[in-house]
């Protein structure tokens, strides 16, 4: 037998003090009634009566047992599961700084990556990259968590410039294979620049662990340039202002090929529902073992112990 909430059971300490205080009134009751001639009349005739005190306490008992919730046995229940891991792969190079989605591409993309994190069932983890990657947050069920360190991000936090997505993917990979028994998949969320050169085998390693790559385009072709704070923009070697533009080309090879989906802008309410129902992973049936509350027991007999207390608590007729 087990409890759902021993606590109230510190309460039966008192009642070898009850019962004494109990017994000790049946019997100063019992010396006043014998002052007066008609006994009966005052239930000291009923030879049950001495035992109230006794009854009463053990319909405490009961109750107390019934307060802290008595579980006996155990009830099997069979429930379907459809969890599964996500990393997400954020790029926060420079060229993400750049405002051609009414925002910067940086805030448009964490604001997709909320939405991505909300409506996933499972797990999720979470990777920046630049020319390196680092992991911000390993597989975990606190979607809310990870939501705020979402917002948290800025770009080149890593302090490595470029954009190398084949590190990121390798880094994804690495996330993934902590839990090997379980489906997952990786959401990359980029602008398409791509400055490595080993994205072609880091997407050889993601087809043959079997795990699927959605990527989703931030920015437009027609580009824009690059705020580096100031009114200043970013400049190349040759002091000419950089203009970035949207890269598809990258981002739609990845998914392709590892049999992913590919977005572009999605800022549409329902434009992520697709990929947001290929998370759940195949259905997984779960036997949980659930403890029988079993507290009507001790509670009916209580109410009977409690009420035989008051029957004999009458005198003869």
């Amino acid at each position: 037998m087990t409890f759902r909430d021993p606590t109230p059971l510190w309460l039966l300490a008192a009642i070898p003090f009850v019962t004494l205080f109990l017994v000790a009134r049946e019997r100063w009751r019992e010396r006043l009634a014998r002052r007066f001639v008609a006994e009966p009349l005052r239930g000291v005739a009923n030879p049950a009566r001495a035992l109230r005190p006794w009854i009463i306490s053990i319909g405490l008992v009961a109750a107390i047992v019934a307060l802290a919730g008595p579980q006996v046995g155990f009830a099997v229940q069979t429930i379907e599961a459809r969890e599964a891991n996500r990393v997400l792969l954020l790029d926060v190079s420079n060229s993400m700084e750049a405002e051609d989605v009414g925002a910067s591409r940086l805030d448009a993309a964490k604001a997709v990556a909320k939405r991505i994190i909300a409506a996933h069932p499972g797990r999720v983890g979470l990777i920046v990259f630049e020319a390196d990657a680092e992991v911000v947050s390993p597989l975990t069920n606190d979607n809310e968590a990870v939501a705020e360190l979402v917002d948290s991000i800025s770009a080149g936090e890593v302090g490595e410039p470029g954009s190398d997505i084949g590190k990121g993917l390798y880094a994804a990979l690495k996330l993934i294979e902590a839990d090997p028994t379980q489906k997952a998949d990786v959401v990359l969320i980029s602008d398409g620049e791509e400055q490595g050169h080993r994205l072609a085998d880091a997407i050889s390693k993601v087809k043959a662990r079997g795990v699927s790559v959605s990527t989703i385009l931030i920015g437009t072709s027609g580009g824009a340039t690059i705020p580096v704070g100031a009114g200043k923009w970013l400049v190349d070697n040759d002091g000419q202002i950089v203009r970035t533009s949207a890269q598809p080309d990258v981002l739609q090879s990845v998914a392709h090929d590892t049999g992913g989906a590919f977005y572009v802008n999605p800022f549409a309410e329902h434009a992520l529902d697709t990929l947001a129902s290929s998370g759940g992973g195949a259905p997984r049936q779960k036997r949980l073992r659930v403890p029988i509350d079993r507290y009507q027991w001790p509670l009916a007999f209580a109410f009977f112990a409690l009420m035989l207390g008051s029957v004999v608590n009458r005198g003869a007729e």
